[in-house]
């Protein structure tokens, strides 16, 4: 009687387990066809793993102009080059001056990085207006026919360069036109998010060109807010302000990192700056997203190695 009883203790026990293991699985199953198989609760893993087919990308030509500073030269602008910045066809980084006191890697290191040959550059943010504003020019004075498309990107920019190109492939070269996070404030018919990155056709840079070299033009050499500012310009001479958000209303372009678009911890200014109502979670990134701002050297790596592959650390 005893053994009867414990036989059936352990096979309701069991039956118990059995139970608990098939509800854990029907709820997996649920979970997964909810949220897509390809989908987990890592953004990274996510949003940065994603791969369209690139048809026709490579026909569009980029030159990438990184703004940085002899702060962060060696540190963030370093990351930059060691992983995003090698997919553009070329770039520069935009620098007023070299840091002094460098070892003898540094200085290896330092040659081995395109800088542009800018003078007149001072360093602060207060002066981001006049830095992008000669960077441009540098552009069109250097390499206006070499390339479609100039993108201007801090050394805290991440930027998924085979994403830009396949969205750019789409898009007409000799329009003056531009692309970027969209804002609706300040400036008539908006402006883009410097932070996370803006795209000026050949002939937006052509015409940005112009209105800066004519005495009567509405540009302002220098303070201000960088992106309002260089946008006000373009708007003057008839540059159009182009929309980036995907066929879901996911955004393309970031001005945030990509934690804080995904879980939702934006400030409360994004969603009255924004042209378009920032979403969270999965829809807060279009599956061919282009770029995210505030990463660090580390992020950078950390971004590259799970989009591409291994890369080393940062030393």
């Amino acid at each position: 009687m005893k053994c009867n009883l414990i036989s059936l203790l352990i096979r309701k026990k069991r039956s118990i387990r059995i139970g608990i293991g098939i509800s854990i699985f029907v709820l997996i199953i649920v979970f997964y066809i909810h949220y897509g198989l390809n989908s987990n609760l890592d953004p990274y893993e996510t949003i940065l793993h994603y791969r369209h087919n690139q048809k026709g990308q490579n026909l569009t030509r980029i030159l990438c102009l990184i703004i940085t500073s002899a702060n962060t030269l060696l540190t963030r602008a370093r990351a930059v080059h060691e992983t995003w910045a090698s997919r553009c066809d070329k770039y520069y980084f935009i620098c007023e001056t070299i840091p002094k006191n460098l070892t003898n890697n540094e200085i290896h290191l330092i040659k081995s990085m395109p800088i542009a040959s800018i003078n007149n550059t001072l360093p602060g943010y207060d002066h981001l207006t006049l830095k992008s504003r000669l960077s441009f020019r540098f552009a069109y004075e250097n390499h206006q026919n070499d390339f479609d498309w100039f993108i201007k990107a801090d050394d805290d920019t991440f930027l998924i360069i085979e994403n830009l190109k396949l969205f750019l492939s789409k898009q007409n070269k000799s329009e003056p036109i531009t692309f970027g996070y969209n804002f609706k404030l300040y400036v008539p018919n908006g402006y883009h998010s410097g932070g996370a990155s803006y795209v000026l056709s050949r002939e937006a840079l052509k015409r940005f060109y112009l209105a800066n070299n004519d005495s009567k033009s509405q540009c302002r050499e220098d303070g201000g807010s960088e992106d309002i500012e260089i946008a006000k310009c373009l708007r003057s001479v008839g540059v159009l302000l182009g929309k980036s958000i995907d066929q879901h209303k996911r955004e393309r372009f970031h001005p945030l990192n990509l934690n804080d678009h995904f879980f939702g911890r934006v400030p409360d200014w994004l969603g009255q700056y924004a042209e378009n109502q920032p979403l969270f979670g999965y829809d807060c990134c279009s599956k061919e997203t282009i770029s995210f701002h505030y990463v660090s050297a580390d992020e950078q790596y950390k971004m590259d190695r799970i989009r591409y592959g291994a890369r080393s650390l940062i030393a």
